[in-house]
């Protein structure tokens, strides 16, 4: 049987910049297993931390960015 730690895991995320601060490599990956599973990323350098959607919250993120996606816009150029 192998050895489960109940310790947050860490896995920093390489190329990913942070939404805040803009900084790259600084963004963290944490799960935890205690009191209740969970995980979210968080920024080093600046604090920024971002949960992921639940899946209650998943439909309704889907919808938006697809009303989102059927957006037509017109662009003018000058001569």
């Amino acid at each position: 049987m192998r050895y489960q730690s109940n310790r947050p895991k860490r896995q920093f995320l390489a190329g990913v910049k942070c939404k805040q601060c803009g900084e790259i490599d600084k963004i963290v990956q944490i799960e935890i297993f205690e009191p209740v599973p969970d995980e979210y990323i968080e920024c080093v350098s600046c604090g920024y931390t971002e949960r992921r959607p639940t899946p209650e919250d998943l439909p309704l993120i889907q919808q938006q960015n697809a009303e989102e996606d059927n957006i037509v816009q017109v662009v003018k150029f000058k001569p």
